[in-house]
């Protein structure tokens, strides 16, 4: 009975230390990566081919929106440092 209680304990810490371990290496990842930083560009009324191109240059499309007759484009992409 004590083999079987003892062996569930230390199951119980390995596992614990286990879980412990990976959220103090989980947050020294977080400390070392940089965040993000984006630069933007806007454009009125584009054609997909000219949506397209840009997407070829790693802009991504973040928003639309409608103003009057005309259609904004907001893009984002990567800073290229």
């Amino acid at each position: 009975m004590n083999i079987v209680r003892n062996l569930v304990v230390i199951a119980a810490l390995v596992a614990a230390a286990f879980l412990i371990g990976r959220t103090a290496d989980a947050q020294q990842d977080r400390r070392q990566t940089k965040p993000a930083v984006w630069e933007y560009r806007d454009g009125a009324n584009l054609t997909l081919v000219q949506l397209n191109a840009m997407g070829a240059e790693g802009w991504e499309l973040s928003c639309v929106t409608l103003y009057g007759k005309d259609y904004y484009y907001i893009l984002k992409r990567v800073k290229q440092l």
